[in-house]
């Protein structure tokens, strides 16, 4: 039987607690990224108390409001509960909140761990509304599709500007004024090519899933022409982040849509779209004279190479072929080998280049790899020198002591750890300072140890494994799953930041919000 995508709630059943998650969570995909009071001068603080003061509205109001329904309830002598019965993820987010609270009081850096002043904003105070955010969410989402047409809508417009000032238009004059080097590592109203291409790991997959997953015609469609502009943003955001999670995330969604003909085929519609998208960013290139900030070796390949015409051909053929055969009914279909084969290719795919990173950095350090030398050969120049920032964390973290090494330095502190490095940074690469590792898990690790990093895992790797087997009976999951995903994925050369990490811990949210819905659901047939 083909999966399909429904609301688990009727009408009536649909709360005022319902209602502000849903206006929150459109306010959090419109306006949020969109918002700026003076250009990129104050782009992260700005953002940050956008999201410190709409997620506080949010925790008072809705927070109001499950009080009165429970007082009610039990007035009628109805059996209610605020928070529990908590999942295995649920114990997790408290755990990461909690070893955090250890990590922030053992921290020789008090006040800066708190609200994450000395790095980027990611201190104690924030991780409190994530996890309050995040129970709020998970105890009140029900799904509407409007949420889900305002962000593709949004989102789209912040990869349009994306793509229009890497080739220097400017509609909305953001980087008048602003120096050379700004101007070229800058764009849309996000801020850096890092902070953007992690934007653009959630909204690709977001996209490309509910084109593939949703029961809605018309999401289906603005979906299927917002995978076209979340590519070309990701392509124009020209970071390695985004293209590693690219590779990853598309072979992944391959394997979910795999799950049902039907999937599949509008899989293989959506990967048309998005190779044939990149050949829509070559024409309009080639119509502005092909007057640009300068693509990276991949997106250069994936953007001006003729052999990327072949995936749009054979993706395209094949969806066409099942068109054909299934226009008298769902033929049988073997979802279980196919997954598996899919499978299989993708584990061999990880493993041959991991295999290849390994051989060219450790064995083979001279051979000429051209281009792939950014990827493919690890040393201190690795990632525009994340090689150094990753080597001198790690023998930063071989100092700790025992308490250090369970519980860190203190959210957002990497700054205080580094610095014994600033000189040899300074001296080598040109950067006077740095409050990153350019690593999630390695920032992690440093700020609140091993303790608060396996938490975070934890978090991470339950709702996913929670979320794939929700997948089997409300597939839009996946809309909200591949996204954190695709985060993770990009986070080993990229880090948090109060500008997209927030939208990371709303998908993550409301991951947990529809595996926590189907219990339910199970639970009362």
């Amino acid at each position: 039987m083909q999966p399909q995508t429904k609301e688990r709630q009727t009408p009536s059943q649909y709360t005022v607690s319902n209602s502000l998650v849903n206006y929150y969570l459109t306010i959090m995909f419109s306006f949020f990224p969109l918002f700026l009071t003076e250009q990129y001068a104050h782009a992260r603080t700005d953002k940050y108390w956008f999201y410190l003061i709409a997620t506080g509205l949010l925790v008072v109001s809705v927070g109001i409001t499950m009080l009165i329904s429970r007082k009610e309830a039990t007035r009628k002598g109805e059996k209610t509960a605020l928070i529990l019965p908590l999942s295995l993820t649920d114990i997790f987010m408290l755990c990461f909140l909690g070893l955090a609270v250890i990590s922030t009081l053992l921290s020789e850096h008090r006040a800066e761990a708190f609200l994450g002043t000395g790095g980027r904003n990611n201190g104690l105070l924030l991780l409190m509304v994530y996890t309050l955010m995040y129970f709020i969410i998970t105890r009140n989402y029900v799904q509407k599709d409007y949420v889900f047409l305002v962000y593709l809508a949004v989102s789209s417009i912040i990869a349009l500007l994306t793509v229009l000032n890497f080739f220097y238009i400017d509609p909305l004059h953001m980087l008048s004024g602003y120096d050379e080097a700004t101007v070229a590592d800058f764009g849309s109203t996000l801020g850096n090519k890092n902070i953007i291409a992690a934007f653009m790991c959630l909204f690709l997959p977001a996209a490309f899933m509910l084109f593939v997953t949703s029961s809605n015609k018309l999401v289906r469609i603005v979906a299927g022409i917002a995978i076209g502009f979340a590519y070309t943003g990701l392509l124009c955001a020209d970071s390695t982040s985004d293209i590693l999670g690219l590779l990853v995330i598309v072979p992944v969604m391959a394997i979910f849509s795999a799950r049902s003909y039907e999937f599949l085929k509008r899989y293989l519609l959506g990967l048309t779209i998005l190779f044939a998208s990149g050949k829509l960013l070559l024409l309009f290139a080639n119509a502005v004279g092909d007057h640009n900030k300068g693509f990276e070796f991949m997106q250069r390949f994936l953007i001006y190479s003729p052999f990327t015409y072949v995936p749009i051909a054979l993706c395209g053929l094949l969806y066409l072929f099942m068109l054909l055969i299934g226009r008298n009914g769902t033929p049988r279909y073997p979802a279980k080998a196919v997954q598996i084969i899919l499978t299989v290719l993708f584990i061999i795919g990880i493993l041959a280049a991991v295999g290849a990173f390994v051989y060219f950095s450790f064995i083979d350090k001279k051979s000429d790899i051209g281009d792939f030398k950014k990827l493919l050969r690890f040393d201190d120049y690795w990632g525009t020198h994340r090689g150094f920032m990753w080597r001198v964390s790690l023998e930063e973290f071989s100092k700790f002591n025992p308490l250090r090494i369970l519980f860190g330095t203190g959210p957002d502190t990497v700054y205080y750890v580094l610095e014994p490095h600033f000189a040899e940074l300074s001296e080598r690469f040109g950067d006077s300072s740095t409050d990153c590792a350019h690593n999630e898990f390695i920032n992690y690790l440093l700020t609140q140890g091993v303790l608060g990093l396996a938490a975070y895992l934890g978090l991470m790797v339950t709702a996913i494994a929670r979320g794939l087997k929700t997948a089997k009976r409300n597939p839009i999951v996946l809309a909200f799953l591949c996204p954190v995903i695709c985060y993770l994925v990009q986070s080993t050369v990229n880090l948090y930041n109060p500008i997209v990490t927030p939208t990371l811990f709303i998908f993550l949210s409301l991951t947990e919000a529809m595996n926590r819905n189907e219990s339910i659901q199970i639970r009362s047939e």
